[in-house]
């Protein structure tokens, strides 16, 4: 007997049934040109890895629609001590690496950042 085939749904079939307010999409935009950055703080369903990757993807489109901007639009995700991992959306003209991004979601969300992760796992031998 032949076994039915299991439909496993995609990230992107998920987030394709996510119904993003377009006022909370220029509202995040606006908020990314003013500062560089949006975090949970700012939205709280950025808390969820397919709301923000879906929401990054259109405030992207909502920079491509506006005639004088043109940002370099970004998501990320980082690992913070404790084993918490949040999401940032931001602006690479404003917010310059990645590692900036890390330590300005850590500051905002009241995070504690590894910032030389060998370090602490050095071993020290006489």
């Amino acid at each position: 007997m032949a076994k039915d085939a299991v439909k496993v749904e995609t990230d992107q079939e998920k987030i394709a049934k996510i119904d993003y307010d377009k006022e909370d999409v220029k509202e995040a935009a606006d908020i990314i040109e003013e500062k560089g950055f949006i975090t949970r703080n700012d939205f709280p369903d950025m808390k969820d890895r397919l709301w923000s990757q879906g929401f990054y993807e259109k405030i992207e489109a909502e920079f491509h629609s506006r005639e004088s901007e043109d940002p370099y639009i970004f998501f990320e995700r980082f690992d913070f001590i404790g084993g918490a991992i949040e999401s940032i959306i931001f602006d690479m003209d404003q917010v310059t690496t990645r590692e900036k991004a890390l330590h300005i979601l850590g500051n905002a969300l009241d995070l504690k950042v590894q910032d030389k992760p060998n370090e602490t796992h050095k071993i020290i031998t006489y």
